[in-house]
């Protein structure tokens, strides 16, 4: 079994971000939607909204880092 490249570990460690994000920003959402509401319906959705939030940033970052790995 061989080592991999430096390419081929960025490849791999890039995969989670799109996940990681999400759930960041779901977190954040249900904590500032439960305290901006003060109920566990607005917890809900700010925790819904921050996990789209937190999605689109990840596959914003992941498509920028790309376009800027294929310019440099």
């Amino acid at each position: 079994m061989r080592e991999l490249t430096y390419q081929e570990l960025e490849m791999v460690r890039g995969r989670g971000l799109l996940g990681e994000f999400a759930a960041d920003g779901g977190a954040i959402g249900t904590v500032v939607g439960g305290i901006a509401t003060n109920t566990f319906k607005g917890a809900v959705r700010g925790g819904g909204a921050g996990a789209v939030l937190g999605a689109a940033y990840g596959v914003g970052y992941a498509v920028g880092s790309g376009l800027y790995d294929m310019i440099s």
